[in-house]
């Protein structure tokens, strides 16, 4: 009987150890830690809340034509820096993915039209790149790149992939709000 009783007191100890040391498995918060001291501001010199000079975005296309993400959310005047990975198996001459953001006014299917002739481009129209903000090169399986720009004005702005046939699917969002 002893030794079941100590046994029972050894896991109530264990059990209490683990819980006091956060042992158990808990949502990961993305806020800073706060300190355990008493904050001595008040509510009227607590400071405004700022917005990150800069936003990260990592986005994927895939061998069914698709982006993992379909809107992308930032502040005018913020800097971007975006990865864009092609996660496909497909060879690039014939499953290649880009990552183009148009202008607010773009005419986004007649431009995709006409990049269907421009392969030694990487699929951008040269004539028509008043209409592009800002874009990647074409990238088969595997490959990554990384962009960095300015958020345009406020706005409602579309990105696609230039690769022929692709932007019909391949499309998404790009809001950005104003300051």
């Amino acid at each position: 009987m002893k030794t079941h009783a100590l046994k029972l007191f050894s896991f109530a100890v264990m059990g209490a150890m683990m819980i006091s040391c956060g042992g158990g498995e808990s949502e990961k918060s993305t806020e800073p830690a706060s300190s355990t001291e008493p904050s001595t501001e008040t509510p009227a010199e607590t400071p405004a809340e700022t917005t990150p000079e800069m936003v990260e975005f990592t986005i994927t296309g895939n061998d069914q034509m698709q982006f993992d993400l379909s809107k992308m959310e930032v502040i005018e005047g913020q800097t971007v820096r975006l990865t864009f990975k092609n996660i496909g198996t497909m060879p690039v001459e014939s499953m290649g993915h880009n990552w183009t953001l148009f202008v607010k006014d773009a005419d986004i299917s007649t431009y995709a039209t006409k990049a269907i002739d421009h392969k030694e481009d990487g699929y951008q129209v040269p004539d028509m790149m008043d209409q592009v903000l800002v874009h990647t090169r074409i990238l088969g399986p595997g490959e990554e790149e990384t962009i960095t720009f300015t958020a345009p004005e406020k706005g409602i702005y579309k990105y696609v992939c230039t690769f022929p046939g692709h932007y019909a699917l391949m499309k998404g969002t790009f809001l950005v709000k104003g300051k």
